[in-house]
């Protein structure tokens, strides 16, 4: 990219353009074509543009003009910060609808749960959100000749996402460990930027884990009951790990659905063996911070182990 297009691969790092359609319109703008058999994506969107083309558009006053409105009214957002003083919620979700590119994912609790992070970047709202990252997403759906589902797994290719590998002080890959039987479950942090507020994703499929258990974050939903039950010890136990080694103290736990329920037992843990409550003030606790929130309610919504 020219230095003066710079903040067209900026805003493209944060999920902050799917949502303001002067940034889809000026992406587009660029070239209808690319942009669509880019599938929308403007990592891999600006990848593709041919030099020729930024700069013809660096000597279109037109095209200046807009991009540098949009770009002056991204910084303008992201400039102005979350009031740290509000309580901070902690929320937890199995899967999370911001864009169809970051195949993290499936239906509505997805959707739903990436709106509420949209609407907190907007109004300023003292959220972190945790999950889990997925190398194939959710199954993409395609019918035979004989109009039988088929389904499809494609791996999501980490380096076209807005996606930034933490690391610590020491520049090390910033990871968590939960003990399953036998032996010690790893997963590192991700964190994708949605507005104004940081979503962090866990993920398993690193070289420290038996192959066996790289798979638990290979697919949404994916696998045998003990691979969600996998899962979901790894959001819960693994996401309240993951506040604490990002320093992150919230005032509230926001339970979206069941998936992340686990959150409270390691909560108590924490509570009782770290900071030396008896277990009746640790239940107290955690009962007085915890939020949540059901979507189907009956129980074949729900799973069971």
């Amino acid at each position: 990219l020219p230095d003066e297009l710079n903040g067209l691969d900026e805003i493209s790092r944060n999920i902050w353009w799917s949502w303001n359609y002067k940034a889809i319109d000026l992406y587009e703008g660029i070239d209808p074509k690319i942009w669509s058999k880019s599938d929308k994506n403007p990592i891999t969107f600006l990848k593709n543009i041919p030099q020729s083309r930024w700069t013809e558009l660096v000597g279109d006053a037109s095209f200046m003009k807009n991009y540098n409105e949009v770009y002056n009214e991204f910084k303008a957002y992201i400039a102005e910060k979350i009031p740290e003083e509000n309580p901070k919620i902690a929320y937890f979700s199995m899967e999370y609808g911001l864009n169809d590119n970051l195949k993290i994912y499936s239906g509505g609790l997805g959707i739903l749960a990436g709106d509420y992070l949209k609407e907190a970047s907007d109004t300023k709202t003292n959220i972190v959100a945790i999950g889990l990252l997925y190398k194939f997403g959710y199954f993409t759906q395609r019918m035979s000749l004989n109009g039988e589902q088929l389904t499809q797994l494609d791996a999501q290719k980490f380096s076209n996402l807005p996606l930034v590998a933490l690391r610590d002080s020491a520049g090390t890959i910033l990871t968590i460990t939960i003990n399953l039987p036998g032996r010690p479950l790893s997963a590192r942090i991700w964190r994708v930027d949605v507005g104004r507020i940081p979503l962090y994703l866990l993920d398993a499929d690193i070289y420290e884990n038996s192959d066996a258990d790289r798979t638990i974050t290979h697919q949404l939903y994916g696998g045998d009951w003990e691979n969600r039950l996998k899962q979901e010890i790894l959001l819960g136990v693994g996401g309240i790990r993951a506040l604490h080694a990002l320093n992150i103290k919230p005032n509230l736990f926001h339970c979206n659905e069941g998936h992340a329920a686990l959150i409270n037992i390691e909560r108590m843990a924490c509570l009782t063996k770290k900071e030396n409550f008896s277990f009746d003030e640790a239940l107290e606790i955690v009962r007085a911070t915890s939020l949540f929130t059901t979507h189907t309610p009956v129980p074949a919504g729900h799973d069971t182990f």
